[in-house]
């Protein structure tokens, strides 16, 4: 089993760094994925405190601060105060942000789909059931 163990490993590695670069080049100089995700995010669940954002990213309050900051002067985000308290400021996404995160989301998909077009949708499924129960077991 360990042997199998070490070339899963290899494979999640070589997959996730295939992936990763891929995604890196569809964003090229518009988007890093951090960028992307929170933007996301925003159009998820609406604007909201960078430190609700933090928590939900499971990342630093300065590594949201960052990515705000680069988001705010492309144009994608804006910063706003809140109008039940003022002392609060949210971050929202922009109409540019959106027309962004639209074009990529699509960008995006047309990847995966392109990823994954020898496989069944039998296979697929199976890959979901796999990764669920490899989530679910290492939260226990």
């Amino acid at each position: 089993m360990d042997k199998e163990l070490f070339k899963l490993e290899g494979l999640f590695r070589s997959v996730f760094r295939m992936m990763k670069s891929d995604i890196r080049e569809i964003f090229g100089d518009s988007f890093s994925s951090g960028e992307f995700s929170v933007l996301h995010m925003i159009r998820e669940y609406g604007a909201m405190k960078s430190s609700e954002m933090s928590k939900k990213m499971e990342v630093s309050a300065s590594h949201i601060t960052s990515i705000t900051d680069s988001l705010v002067n492309k144009g994608y985000m804006t910063r706003q105060r809140s109008v039940e308290d003022r002392r609060v400021v949210e971050l929202a996404i922009t109409s540019k942000g959106n027309e962004m995160l639209s074009h990529f989301e699509e960008k995006k998909s047309q990847y995966f789909q392109q990823l994954f077009h020898t496989f069944k949708k039998e296979e697929i499924n199976q890959l979901i059931e796999l990764f669920e129960k490899l989530l679910h077991s290492s939260n226990q």
